[in-house]
């Protein structure tokens, strides 16, 4: 799974990706096409590097030192097929000559300013070689040009068309076959280094992402987790991006304990408008942060690598292949049984799920579906309004209206009907009295039944 494919899942990714400072566009590019690891030791090393740009970043020299490289970095492009094409045997042009040598260039200057903090992360490849290659008479400027001294003759013929002003006839000829010529022997040069190119390409892309991880982690508060084996633990999580919304509104986001185990379902009830979408929009950007080596939203967390992360928002119509919520939800869940069976470590984050069925089969139908999974390498935090009595599982509840005020606390909760938490916050909305009275009265008599 790549990164691209989830930035538009409805957990908050796309606003993370936002919030990144890139110095370069294409190290976003970089980043999109990274792929999820899955397993703790790929996700270690990922951890390793950040710590150590981050470490670097939280001093005052280090920091100044990463604001360097990152105007460096700014005219990072992506050559890769620039590359690709010299690697095959086609004559650079002046156009992707120059790309060659601004990314020199680039490489060269990075190495240097680095050179002195000795991070083990990123490595750059000596191109000092191709820097005087193509600056052979050492201006120090990225632009390309077919110098003089390239050839012996080139001074000669372009002083000969100054003086003339022929700049139409046999000298110029003469001078454009050199030329010519010239960047064959740039092309066959520069060929044996396209290994050494392109590990200085994605070395500084790679730079560019972790500062950029760096300057996040600080600017939102994110932690690095550690990593875990059969829990998810976060204490004090939070949703970066509706926090910042509330805080331009002058509020606070309350954030929340919770603490999943592996082969054991968690139910989480709660009424609308009690933050429960909400907590498993947040879980899933942080397992995918995790996974690709971000820290998270969360004073502190403990997580366990998985292999898929199954997220059903609520509403997942599929339009694109005419399926209802209903269906599309069947869909994911029929994969989720499946996949868990061949033994795959799942993530699995359900909002609501069959709740645009009749409540007596969306509780039959919630009920078995966390009968099956129970006892499987799956982590499952299922939401729902359903009274289900699933066996095994534990069971927690948005704590609720407290004098009026909503405390999204996330407590345990017993196997009890849930509290009249709807009714309590239609109250505190100012709905109509007599129907609020007459629904608790219709209640009070399916309570005596």
């Amino acid at each position: 799974m790549k990164l691209k494919t989830i930035l538009d899942l409805p957990c908050g990714m796309r606003f993370i990706f936002s919030e990144m400072e890139f110095a370069s566009s294409f190290s976003g590019q970089v980043l999109l096409d990274s792929v999820m690891n899955t397993t703790p030791a790929a996700i270690e090393g990922s951890y390793n590097e950040l710590r150590e740009f981050l470490s670097l970043y939280q001093t005052i020299g280090g920091s100044a030192t990463l604001d360097k490289c990152r105007a460096a970095l700014l005219d990072l492009r992506d050559i890769r097929n620039t590359l690709t094409a010299l690697e095959s045997g086609k004559v650079p042009d002046d156009v992707e000559l120059f790309e060659i040598k601004n990314l020199a260039f680039i490489s060269e200057k990075v190495r240097g300013i680095l050179a002195p903090v000795n991070l083990k992360s990123v490595n750059f490849p000596d191109l000092a070689d191709i820097v005087s290659l193509l600056d052979p008479e050492g201006h120090g400027i990225p632009s390309f040009y077919i110098y003089d001294s390239f050839d012996s003759k080139l001074s000669e013929l372009r002083k000969k068309i100054r003086n003339s002003g022929d700049e139409s006839g046999a000298i110029l000829a003469e001078c454009l076959i050199i030329e010519a010529r010239v960047r064959e022997m740039l092309g066959n040069r520069l060929k044996g280094s396209v290994f050494g190119l392109r590990e200085a390409l994605m070395s500084l892309a790679k730079a560019d992402i972790l500062i950029s991880k760096s300057i996040l982690t600080k600017k939102l508060n994110l932690t690095i987790p550690e990593i875990a084996t059969g829990i998810n633990k976060y204490s004090s999580v939070f949703n970066p991006e509706i926090s910042a919304i509330l805080s331009r509104e002058n509020k606070t986001f309350q954030k929340v304990n919770i603490e999943l185990d592996l082969n054991k379902p968690t139910i989480l009830t709660g009424a609308n408008m009690g933050g429960k979408s909400v907590v498993l929009k947040t879980l899933a950007l942080s397992q995918f942060l995790f996974q690709f080596g971000f820290g998270v939203p969360a004073a502190s967390a403990e997580i366990t690598p998985v292999e898929e992360i199954h997220y059903s928002p609520g509403d997942l119509q599929d339009m694109t292949r005419g399926l209802s919520s209903f269906a599309a939800e069947m869909k994911m869940a029929d994969r989720l049984i499946k996949n868990s069976a061949h033994g795959h470590k799942i993530l699995a984050l359900l909002d609501e799920p069959a709740r645009t069925t009749n409540p007596q089969e969306g509780t039959a139908l919630v009920t078995s579906l966390l009968n099956i999974l129970n006892g499987r390498p799956v982590f499952v935090l299922v939401a729902t309004h359903y009274n289900v009595k699933a066996k095994g599982c534990a069971r927690i509840r948005v704590k609720g209206l407290e004098e009026g005020k909503m405390n999204y606390e996330l407590i345990e909760a017993g196997e009890s009907a849930p509290p009249r938490e709807a009714v309590n916050i239609a109250l505190s909305l100012g709905i109509d009295r007599e129907w609020l009275d007459e629904a608790i009265r219709v209640m009070d008599e399916q309570n005596k039944e």
